[in-house]
């Protein structure tokens, strides 16, 4: 008897529930509805639009499976808390852990290179790729450069689909974008905007120019894509401006002509080779300008010559303004540096400058930056 009591107790409830589903449905009439069968305007008006959907559509559809998830980690190790027996024996005891690190990344060649950011993989032991096709392969570090944020991993890999890497200097604002990554580890998101600016500079740079975009990077991000409608690659998505730590709609890319010299130059070199004038600068203002006899404040000044350095060999010396390369008038000091960023070792440049307020030409043969100077100097 005692069995059987939960068991009738259970049909009395499950019987009760019944009768109050049943009671409060009985005599209700079932409301009517009609659903319209074609939108609110005519088709035809928007044919334009419906070809465009159709047309990211395929775009987003062609460049994913060469869009790939990056995860890196290190092992690290973290000090317990002391007890009587660590201090007996005078030892302090270390908990082994991994920190990890997760971005995004693209396929550039047919032989398994990867674009990244630097500060995706920085002071990490082991890398591995996710491709869209669900394989996860471990990747090797062929180089990387900290000043630009540009990594290239290698990954042995059949059947890969790279992208083109198309020309920067060519976006210009309002252009329709893509972003594609893994946002918080959401594999294969693709977000869209437009080119907000270009030639967007940051308080420290080091010359290095960034396309601005309105297309939404968050977390995750870093590492990407950012592609035109052609599906060509114009930047690596690499930084947000936020106050919250989320996208806020402004995010910055390296631009793929930076990120095509830094790759080909960790490819043949194993590092980024920068060139060297052997200056040092500063910026102009109106005091300077007038004891120097310059006319406005176009310019920089050279504040520095190193010694045996190309500036040196080509007699250039401290107070003379640069006022153009090869052409380009230099408007400030930053201009000045965006132009020495992109000089190639070996090239030839001529520079206009003032020197007591007449102008001067010389020819300079740019070098390769000293080890010991990275950083300090152009």
């Amino acid at each position: 008897m005692r069995r059987l009591l939960p068991l009738l107790i259970l049909g009395i409830l499950l019987g009760y529930s019944w009768w109050r589903f049943e009671h409060r449905t009985a005599g209700r009439t079932a409301e009517k509805y009609t659903l319209p069968d074609a939108p609110a305007l005519n088709l035809d008006d928007v044919k334009i639009l419906e070809a465009t959907d159709a047309a990211f559509t395929r775009l987003v559809q062609a460049v994913m499976p060469s869009v790939v998830s990056v995860t890196s980690s290190r092992e690290v190790y973290q000090r317990l808390p002391l007890t009587i027996d660590d201090l007996l024996r005078g030892q302090q005891r270390l908990q082994s852990g991994k920190s990890t690190s997760l971005g995004s990344g693209v396929i550039v060649s047919k032989e398994g290179h990867i674009l990244t950011n630097h500060h995706v993989i920085a002071n990490m032991t082991e890398i591995r790729v996710l491709l869209t096709d669900g394989r996860n392969i471990p990747a090797k570090l062929i180089g990387s450069d900290e000043r630009t944020d540009i990594a290239v991993l290698r990954i042995e890999a059949k059947d890969i689909q790279a992208l083109p890497l198309g020309d920067s200097e060519a976006v210009f604002q309002g252009q329709q974008v893509v972003a594609v990554g893994n946002p918080y580890g959401l594999d294969g998101t693709a977000t869209f905007g437009k080119i907000s600016a270009t030639g967007r500079k940051t308080s420290n740079d080091s010359g290095l120019e960034y396309i601005q975009t309105d297309a939404a990077v968050n977390q995750g991000n870093s590492g990407g894509p950012l592609l035109n409608v052609r599906g060509e690659i114009i930047g690596i998505n690499s930084a947000i401006f936020t106050k919250t730590g989320g996208w806020q709609g402004i995010s910055f890319a390296i631009p793929s002509n930076t990120t095509k010299r830094v790759m080909e130059s960790i490819l043949s070199r194993g590092k980024l080779v920068r060139g060297w004038l052997g200056t040092g600068f500063a910026q102009l203002n109106p005091r300077l300008a007038l004891s120097l006899g310059v006319p406005d404040l176009k310019g920089a000044i050279i504040t520095e010559i190193y010694p045996n350095s190309p500036a040196a060999r080509a007699g250039l010396l401290p107070e003379d303004v640069v006022r153009s390369i090869d052409g380009k008038v230099i408007e400030d000091f930053q201009t000045l540096r965006t132009i020495l960023a992109k000089l190639e070792v070996g090239a030839t440049i001529e520079i206009e400058i003032l020197r007591a307020g007449k102008p001067v030409k010389t020819k300079v043969l740019i070098e390769e930056l000293p080890p010991q100077l990275e950083g300090q100097t152009r």
